[in-house]
């Protein structure tokens, strides 16, 4: 049984997966919507890739100001994840795992990072 399995039986669960080094999609199980249009996949991907790239920026600018002394001394990188939530979906990237969720079928976010997070979902 592939580790994602579990995640796409739970309700709302649309697709959870794992991008490699570069943000491509390495790995994924998906319930309907991602199966019979191949550009929504690729659409995720880039989605992905772009926010996680934006917030890795504005995390190494904050840090790159902290060092000059504006900041106190927590840092923000690396960048361990994020989530999203507009109109009826939810994103969530917690390292190179991703889950993508229909939002009003979610218990809350915590409980999809939780389940994200899992080494074993």
């Amino acid at each position: 049984m592939n580790e994602f399995d579990e995640l796409i039986s739970l309700d709302g669960i649309l697709m959870a997966g794992r991008f490699d080094p570069d943000w491509r999609i390495a790995e994924y199980k998906s319930a309907w919507l991602f199966v019979t249009n191949p550009q929504a996949l690729q659409i995720a991907q880039s989605f992905c890739a772009a926010v996680s790239m934006m917030f890795s920026s504005m995390a190494f600018a904050v840090d790159s100001v902290r060092i000059e002394g504006i900041f106190g001394s927590p840092s923000w990188l690396p960048l361990k994840g994020w989530t999203f939530s507009g109109g009826d979906y939810t994103i969530a990237v917690d390292g190179n795992r991703f889950v993508f969720a229909e939002t009003a079928k979610l218990k809350s976010l915590d409980e999809l990072r939780r389940l994200l997070r899992d080494e074993t979902p």
